[in-house]
């Protein structure tokens, strides 16, 4: 009679492999499920633009007696992917000031860091200043060689609804309306809207507004 002999440290490391393999496709389901609920990483069908924005020039006057629609930062599109206005917006901040409450009807203006953010740059969400502005946003498309105009009364009227957002110094109940103080930098950052990922960033000088 042959005798048979269970090697039990063969099987051991048989059993283990097996068991890393199933740890593995677990935690891959679960890494996968945390991205696509946190949008950490992006799908391979979504990529953020690719494109160089530059600040062509800063026009300011605050504290000055300068009002807020001779306050200008003006974006030139240097190159790259052409900029969706739907899905493309702007953060600008500096040190500046805004209007506290309704112009002309009691409030008060307050100095201080300043960040202004534009949540719709295409022509239907925005107001007649910023439209007369920038006739190339027509198409609905930033592209380059094409300039973006962004005034200190892009904010409609200060009541109205509005796609611009101004805080300043823990104030967010602005009239929207800004404006950057002369010799001091204004910081730029443009966003994608889809991949909440930066496009591109630049910084300028604000000249006293002639």
């Amino acid at each position: 009679m042959v005798a048979i002999i269970k090697n039990n440290n063969a099987v051991a490391p048989v059993i283990g492999a097996v068991l890393l393999l199933i740890l593995t496709v677990l935690l891959a389901g679960a890494v996968a499920t945390t991205v696509v609920s946190t949008g950490s990483i992006l799908s391979l069908s979504s990529s953020t633009p690719v494109a160089m924005i530059e600040v062509n020039d800063a026009v300011g006057g605050v504290p000055n007696a300068v009002q807020y629609k001779e306050n200008f930062v003006i974006l030139e599109h240097k190159g790259g992917d052409s900029l969706d206005l739907d899905s493309t917006f702007v953060v600008l901040s500096g040190e500046g000031s805004s209007y506290v409450g309704q112009v002309g009807n009691g409030g008060f203006k307050v100095y201080g860091q300043l960040t202004a953010k534009y949540f719709d740059l295409t022509p239907e969400g925005s107001c007649f200043t910023y439209i007369s502005n920038n006739p190339c946003i027509d198409d609905g498309l930033w592209s380059a060689g094409e300039i973006l105009v962004l005034n200190g009364d892009d904010s409609i009227n200060g009541t109205d609804a509005s796609t611009v957002h101004v805080s300043v110094d823990g104030y967010f109940d602005t009239s929207n309306n800004y404006g950057f103080k002369e010799g001091r930098i204004v910081t730029v950052k443009i966003f994608d809207s889809l991949t909440d990922r930066v496009i591109c960033e630049d910084v300028g000088n604000v000249r006293p507004f002639e």
